[in-house]
């Protein structure tokens, strides 16, 4: 198992024990093969979203290799022909290319933006936990007690009595 930079739990992908040490390489109790790292979002308990979205940036992986695959064959089906010349096929062939990177690029960026917004989830709802167990440490806040984290106002005393109006003519 590779170490890195932040270590990480390790979990048993066959009992769910979770590993502190990251230079185990197999599980203290059932002696599975430690393979899976957890990711931040699973130590936050983060749920994915936008099912729909991933499944559909998969169809247009599928259909960015699939295009290469029909210029590929497009191509060397040109290199024996007499109708089309083996540049016509070659171009067929790099437009397929240029277009399914452009396929491949536009999923990547959406997958990016998902990973952005899921990570951002994930590392807030950490701090939440450490600023919860940070508060139970220190006794500030107890569940149930209706104490609240943010201290009341409190009223400012004036550092001088007030003038008296004036009264009367000069």
């Amino acid at each position: 198992m590779s170490l890195h930079l932040f270590s990480t739990p390790v979990q048993c992908t066959r009992c769910g024990t979770v590993v502190e040490d990251p230079t185990t390489d197999k599980c203290p109790k059932c002696g599975n093969l430690m393979k899976e790292r957890r990711a931040p979002r699973r130590l936050a308990g983060v749920e994915t979203r936008y099912s729909s979205l991933r499944l559909l940036l998969n169809a247009i992986r599928f259909l960015a290799v699939l295009l290469v695959l029909l210029g590929g064959l497009m191509f060397f089906s040109t290199l024996g022909n007499d109708g089309l010349s083996g540049i016509q096929g070659g171009m067929v062939l790099m437009g397929s290319i240029v277009v399914a990177v452009a396929m491949l690029a536009i999923a990547g960026m959406f997958v990016l933006m998902i990973d952005i917004e899921e990570n951002t989830r994930s590392s807030f709802r950490l701090q939440q936990q450490i600023l919860e167990e940070i508060e139970l440490a220190r006794g500030d806040h107890r569940p149930g007690s209706g104490a609240s984290a943010v201290p009341a106002a409190v009223p400012v005393q004036p550092a001088a009595a007030p003038v008296p109006p004036a009264t009367g003519a000069r």
